[in-house]
């Protein structure tokens, strides 16, 4: 067994020790500091990339309000997880479109580790959402009482 990669899983106290909420936000700053490659000069392209910077700070918002919306009403809080996963997909195609319509080696790299990111984050989502549905058990199981 591999003792790195062991670490004490805390207790969840606010939705900014959900793993995912920091990987978003970490995700959101990243595509921040993205930038189009000088040779490419089309505004339209400029433009999608600033509704992406917007679309990913969304996502970690939309997290955190579904952290507090299960406890007062499950329903809301799944829904809003699933609304995350969406604006993920629509990210994830974003970026799909600019990675085709861009040239530059060094840039499809950057977006294609920013996609597969995403797509990570992605299952993670619907993962928790299925946990917090019931879907999915969660690993810890009731052992019946012994009479």
């Amino acid at each position: 067994m591999e003792y790195r990669r062991y670490r004490v899983k805390t207790t969840i106290k606010s939705f900014r020790d959900l793993e995912i909420y920091k990987r978003t936000t970490a995700l959101s700053a990243e595509l921040f500091t993205l930038r189009l490659p000088e040779s490419i000069g089309d505004k339209r392209l400029e433009d999608e990339l600033n509704v992406l910077m917007d679309l990913s700070k969304d996502v970690p918002k939309y997290i955190a309000e579904s952290y507090g919306d299960r406890y007062t009403d499950k329903t809301i809080g799944i829904n809003k997880l699933e609304k995350s996963a969406q604006i993920i997909s629509d990210i994830i195609a974003k970026l799909d479109l600019i990675n085709i319509l861009v040239d530059d080696a060094e840039f499809k790299d950057t977006v294609l580790k920013i996609i597969r990111d995403y797509q990570i984050q992605r299952r993670k989502t619907i993962n928790l959402k299925r946990v917090w549905s019931g879907e999915r058990s969660s690993g810890w199981k009731k052992i019946p009482k012994e009479r």
